[in-house]
């Protein structure tokens, strides 16, 4: 399976130093399996979190359909990333303007459904996502820290629409767990032709000029903002995201009341600006 891609920012995949030295694999997989577990959850089958302690395997050596494909303890990963440039040569490090030719090589047989969900799953990231890490730390006064990352557009696919998309029987061959709060399609939201200044972020996000929570910020503000981790409290990733260049914002909710609700104050912010929103409910449906 190989998919061209064209990056329109650098794209970043994880470095000593908080650098990105080169293009890492395993941080590119990471974003790659993350938008996995998001569409086959918004699919209606289920996906651990590697991170959790709910992960695969189970006790009884049982494997979420996430993990079948991209590994966990006990059971390697089906495929070999590789990212080549236009000479065929291995890409070193990713700027925009480029072109990458992303091969999934396989090491043991993936079959039709996963294909397609893996396809899909760039499709999704490419149009209306982003790959790669840093985009929790944007928007930013400081533009080296918020500068804006991960944002790619598909050139061409070898993969055909003959390949079969997953029903409930599919899902139904795997273990089936889904953490609380774990992000599911349906509930997000994509916004193209528009982005979030700073000012209007911490707005968005319940919080002040300077980036403090105010005392009367909503739930749904509280879920999207996240939180610091501490030594007995856990981080939680922010859950909204902005691009200028090119202009795109996306985020997600827990179910659909607060999606809309946060869609209702984000329409509200972008004013009379030129824009298309997607709920994830239309993407899917659009697949």
């Amino acid at each position: 399976m190989k998919i061209t891609l064209q990056t329109l920012t650098p794209l970043w995949t994880g470095g000593v130093d908080q650098t990105c030295d080169r293009l890492h694999e395993t941080g590119l997989i990471g974003s790659l399996r993350w938008w996995y577990e998001v569409l086959v959850r918004g699919l209606g089958g289920y996906a651990c979190d590697p991170t959790g302690e709910d992960r695969c395997p189970d006790k009884d050596g049982n494997r979420c359909v996430a993990c079948e494909l991209f590994g966990c303890t006990g059971w390697a990963r089906k495929f070999r990333l590789r990212v080549l440039d236009e000479q065929g040569k291995l890409v070193q490090s990713v700027s925009a303007g480029q072109t990458l030719r992303v091969e999934f090589i396989e090491l043991r047989q993936m079959v039709d459904e996963e294909k397609w969900l893996l396809s899909k799953t760039i499709e999704i990231a490419a149009k209306y996502g982003a790959l790669g890490g840093k985009t929790t730390l944007k928007p930013q006064k400081d533009q080296r820290k918020g500068a804006d990352m991960g944002i790619v557009s598909i050139v061409s696919t070898n993969t055909t629409n003959s390949l079969k998309r997953p029903d409930n029987s599919f899902f139904a061959k795997y273990r089936q767990v889904n953490p609380e709060g774990a992000p599911d399609l349906r509930w997000f939201f994509f916004v193209e032709g528009a982005f979030l200044w700073r000012k209007q972020m911490n707005h968005l996000l319940g919080q002040d000029e300077n980036g403090n929570p105010i005392s009367n910020a909503s739930d749904w503000q509280k879920f999207l903002r996240g939180k610091r981790g501490g030594k007995s409290v856990d981080a939680e990733s922010k859950k909204l995201f902005s691009f200028q260049s090119p202009g795109r914002i996306w985020g997600y909710a827990k179910d659909r009341q607060m999606r809309d609700d946060i869609i209702e104050r984000l329409r509200k912010i972008l004013e009379n600006r030129k824009y298309t929103l997607k709920t994830g409910e239309e993407v899917l449906n659009g697949l």
